[in-house]
């Protein structure tokens, strides 16, 4: 299990430049170097202006991870059959083990960078 994650640091420290060149240039979410604070920041000064929005709407994307798999195969430039691997790997959720039929999984180390 160990081993599995440090495979998949290794494989993340390959994927970082992607999202950092193509991704939108706001997105704060799970990227290197920036935080909370620089999103507030960044919202800061979208709405300082005079003619601001006035209102702020917060969420939660559901399904964010649940990407299309093929989509991501065929986009991510990484070994696809250790990255299939990952994607079937499932879960353990108090001791039970959850499949994942579809996306990336919740909790690996991969799933936020290849959600970019």
């Amino acid at each position: 299990m160990q081993a599995d994650r440090a495979e998949q640091a290794l494989e993340l420290l390959a994927l970082d430049p992607v999202p950092e060149t193509l991704a939108d240039q706001c997105s704060c979410g799970f990227r290197k170097e920036r935080s909370t604070q620089d999103a507030m920041a960044g919202c800061f000064l979208a709405l300082c202006r005079r003619r601001s929005a006035e209102w702020i709407l917060e969420g939660d994307i559901r399904g964010c991870l649940d990407l299309n798999r093929d989509w991501l195969l065929d986009r991510l430039p990484t070994d696809k059959g250790r990255l299939r691997a990952w994607l079937k790997a499932g879960y353990l959720e108090q001791q039970v083990f959850h499949p994942t039929a579809e996306g990336t999984p919740q909790g690996g180390i991969v799933s936020p960078t290849a959600a970019h």
